[in-house]
């Protein structure tokens, strides 16, 4: 089987093969004994999963995964690793006889922390089953506010495990819109009561509680729902300078003076507190915002620290994020010259290794992304894309499938999916890709005039191929169509003329 959260190339070992000489010193008076929560002491036991990941021993890696989320049950770092660990175990062969008894037992306890692991240690082992990831975005909401990311994170999951199902079930999308709802996650969570109603569009119930989540978005976005509370909309405003930092940080035109003035601040408030991440945030941002190309660099030295400090894969990316503007710029300004230049050769050859480089550094990005967000399918789509414009059809077609069972991006994926099978010469696939795409009742005019494009060219390739009459009369309905929606599309017109003519050659040969 293929695991759905994450893979690596590591063989397995036995648990009982690591001794406890290699644990955090923690480890060995067990999870039950930590004196509550502790961040510090579950980062000591993430980077200790991490090193016994990296020797195969997955199956103690888990276990040490566990431990930290135990101490720290809102890490995404640790979440994010129990994912890949537990679907490196079930790949290597654990999905024959599961987690050994050492792991039940540790989750086994009644408290609600418990739930939450026992449930990610269930659903780790059935990855694709819609229950069981429901159950541990439950139990993750239950555990409070300080959940939002973990909720998140499995919500989306489940989400799409939900949804891929052949028969969509309404009270999965339900629970799925009340775990949401605990997160503060509104707008998810009428996204989610949304597709419940969908299934069922006589459920009085279910309009009216969209209704009222809708409301709740709407307060949570303007923050005033919490107007006149500790940490609510304008909260903490002590005196007229804070009030005049507030009103700087907020408007949308800031004057150089502002922006200058808010990098001071900003780096005198990180300097105080340098291991506070919004500050962290805080200034790099302001230095994006300014834009200079020495602010551009100074942002990148931000991330790039912040995540050597933090190992936080986030900060990474955003460093990852700067890199490609850049490079995007390059190209940018080199498509421009060849344009001004009037196609001169040095111009041209510097554009084309612009271009490439791009793609290069895209490629390198967003693998590293997938590496570190495995269950992400936007990231996958994203990564495809690339693989689909380097040439690396198989590789594109394995990502857009799995980006496909994304609702939000289900219709985008089997485009380019299509695509990709096109571009390999399976025309089967391809045609048939095409026509789930467009059963899609959520189509925009322009996805609509796509997919229908491309199911053209598909089914002409294959009636040239297989002199099939029928595929090519279906194929000249479709150029037909297109051409009377938007005679400028494409090249609908030397199409339209290329299908008529295979069409009469063919027509003939049976008459004939």
């Amino acid at each position: 089987m293929t695991p759905r959260f994450g893979h690596t190339n590591h063989e397995g070992s036995a648990l009982a093969l690591f001794g406890k000489k290699n644990e955090p010193e923690e480890a060995a008076s067990g999870p039950d004994d930590a004196a509550g929560f502790s961040p510090e002491k579950a980062a000591r036991f993430f980077a200790h999963a991490k090193t016994v990941h990296d020797t195969a021993n997955y199956e103690y890696a888990i276990q040490s995964w566990l431990s930290g989320l135990r101490r720290d049950p809102s890490s995404m770092t640790g979440l994010e690793g129990f994912f890949v660990s537990i679907a490196s175990f079930m790949q290597e062969g654990g999905g024959k006889k599961g987690v050994g008894k050492e792991i039940v037992k540790s989750v086994s306890g009644k408290g609600d922390v418990d739930r939450y692991l026992a449930s990610l240690v269930e659903w780790g082992q059935k990855p694709d089953d819609a229950v069981l990831a429901v159950r541990a975005m439950e139990a993750a909401a239950k555990l409070g506010q300080g959940m939002k990311a973990p909720v998140l994170r499995i919500g989306e999951i489940a989400a799409a495990r939900v949804l891929a199902d052949k028969r969509v079930r309404k009270d999965l999308l339900a629970r799925l819109s009340q775990g949401f709802e605990k997160a503060g996650a509104f707008d998810k969570a009428v996204l989610a009561a949304e597709h419940a109603y969908k299934v069922d569009p006589t459920d009085g119930e279910m309009s009216a509680r969209i209704r009222a989540l809708a409301a709740q978005a709407t307060m949570a976005r303007g923050g005033y729902a919490n107007a006149g509370q500790e940490g609510g909309f304008r909260a903490n405003i002590r005196d007229a300078d804070k009030q005049r930092q507030l009103e700087d940080a907020d408007r949308i035109v800031k004057t150089e003076e502002t922006i200058d003035r808010l990098i001071v601040e900003a780096k005198e408030k990180l300097a105080a507190h340098p291991q506070d991440l919004p500050s962290i945030e805080k200034l790099a941002k302001l230095y994006l915002e300014r834009g200079t190309p020495t602010d551009e660099e100074a942002a990148y030295a931000v991330y790039t620290k912040a995540y050597r400090d933090t190992k936080q894969f986030r900060f990474r990316e955003f460093a990852g994020d700067i890199r490609i503007r850049q490079k995007k710029r390059q190209a940018g300004d080199l498509r421009k010259m060849l344009e001004e230049s009037g196609g001169d050769d040095m111009v041209a050859r510097m554009s084309e290794q612009a271009e490439a480089d791009l793609l290069k550094l895209e490629l390198d990005e967003f693998t590293l992304r997938v590496e570190n967000y495995p269950t992400d399918l936007l990231r996958k789509f994203e990564l495809g894309k690339r693989c689909f414009a380097a040439g690396q059809n198989e590789r594109a077609i394995e990502l857009f499938q799995e980006a496909q069972s994304d609702p939000k991006n289900r219709t985008a994926s089997l485009l380019m999916l299509g695509q990709s099978f096109a571009r390999q010469g399976w025309m089967d696939e391809a045609i048939e890709t095409f026509r789930r795409a467009l059963e899609s009742r959520e189509l925009s005019s322009d996805q609509s005039l796509e997919l229908r494009y491309h199911l053209m060219s598909a089914l002409q390739t294959r009636a040239t191929e297989t002199r099939d009459l029928s595929t090519a009369e279906e194929a000249e309905k479709l150029a037909a169509s297109i051409a009377v929606e938007q005679i400028g599309y494409r090249d609908i017109r030397a199409r339209r003329d290329g299908i008529k003519k295979l069409t009469g050659e063919l027509r003939a040969a049976r008459q004939g």
